[in-house]
C-alpha cells in the first residue's frame, strides 16, 4: 500500500494522521516520512485495515433504517382483552374463609 492509498484510507474512515501516529505509537514525521517509500510498513497497513473492518462492523448497513417498534403500533387502551374478574373460580383458590372450617 502507498503513502497516498494510506491517506485516502485515513479520510474514507474520517481519521487523521494524529490518530494514526497514535494507535501505530509513531510520531506524525515518522508517518510522513512514508511518502518517500514505495509503500508503507506492513503494520500500518495491517491496522489501517483492521480499522475498515471495525468501520464496516459499526456502520453496517444490513440493519432495517425502517425498523419501528413492533409495540409503538399496539393498542393498549383496548380494555378488552383484559377482564377485571373478582371472581377466582378460575384459578381454584380457596377463601382464607374455606381452608381454617
Amino acid at each position: 500500500m502507498t503513502y497516498k492509498e494510506f491517506l485516502d484510507k485515513l479520510e474514507t474512515l474520517e481519521l487523521d494522521l494524529d490518530s494514526a501516529a497514535e494507535a501505530l505509537d509513531l510520531d506524525i514525521s515518522e508517518i510522513e516520512s512514508w511518502e518517500e517509500e514505495d509503500e508503507i510498513p506492513k503494520s500500518a497497513e495491517k491496522w489501517i485495515k483492521q480499522e475498515e473492518v471495525e468501520s464496516e462492523d459499526l456502520h453496517n448497513t444490513n440493519e432495517d433504517d425502517d425498523f419501528e417498534d413492533e409495540d409503538e403500533d399496539e393498542d393498549f387502551d383496548d380494555d378488552d382483552d383484559y377482564e377485571d374478574d373478582d371472581e377466582d373460580d378460575d384459578l381454584d383458590f380457596e377463601d382464607e374463609e374455606e381452608r381454617d372450617e
